[in-house]
């Protein structure tokens, strides 16, 4: 003879009291907040301010570009050259700001090492 297996037994049910306790018990589900993205749109009198702002920078780079485009002559200690004053300016500039970086990562390792003599 076989025997087949007992189909397993449904869970158990809460009684009805259990569910009404529950449901008492639980809190009213909470509206979250509105975003600001759903908001409808308002004036935003700084988001103006900081556009036309931007414009008047990217209209005074471009005046200053117009503005210094007459050549000079540069002595390379080799040899000399006749370039654009605004491509002088910028070659300068981007000296001026990669010489920085590389001062700060100095003075930042100087400074960690000192530290780290000190036990902190």
């Amino acid at each position: 003879m076989s025997t087949t297996p007992e189909p397993p037994a449904p869970p158990e049910q809460p009684s009805e009291t259990e569910l009404e306790r529950s449901t008492a018990a639980t809190p009213a589900p909470q509206v979250p907040p509105v975003e600001d993205e759903d908001r409808p749109s308002t004036f935003q009198p700084w988001l103006y301010i900081k556009i036309g702002l931007l414009l008047l920078v990217i209209a005074y780079a471009i005046a200053f570009v117009v503005k210094n485009t007459r050549k000079i002559k540069i002595d390379f200690v080799f040899k000399d050259a006749n370039v654009r004053v605004i491509w002088t300016i910028l070659l300068l500039l981007a000296i001026g700001v990669i010489s920085g970086m590389l001062i700060s990562q100095l003075y930042r390792h100087r400074r960690r090492a000192k530290l780290a003599k000190q036990g902190r």
